[in-house]
């Protein structure tokens, strides 16, 4: 999976901290974003699942195109997985409206 990722690259100390802030800041944004989104959301869960996918896809975006990251990339990097994460949950909310008619 690390290699489908572009992700292979990287030691195991990197790939744990950058996991862990992808799982626990989609984890809290998601809480937030259900209770700003209500019924137009996915459920705190699903909200956090997928804030962590786009967090993933917007990484793999960032790595595939501007290369490894390094140290001084980091901003870059989570304006990369910010917005593809929002970009992921506010085209599923779209779709999830026109469908539920």
């Amino acid at each position: 999976m690390l290699e489908l990722l572009g992700l292979d690259q990287y030691d195991s100390d990197v790939l744990t901290l950058m996991m862990f802030f992808v799982i626990s800041g989609g984890a809290v944004v998601g809480y937030i974003t259900d209770a700003v989104m209500a019924d137009r959301g996915f459920g705190p869960v699903g909200n956090a699942l997928l804030i962590i996918l786009g967090c993933l896809l917007g990484i793999y975006v960032r790595n595939a195109h501007f290369g490894l990251m390094k140290p001084g990339d980091i901003i870059t990097t989570a304006i990369f997985a910010a917005a593809s994460a929002t970009l992921l949950l506010m085209l599923l909310g779209i779709a999830k409206f026109w469908v539920r008619d």
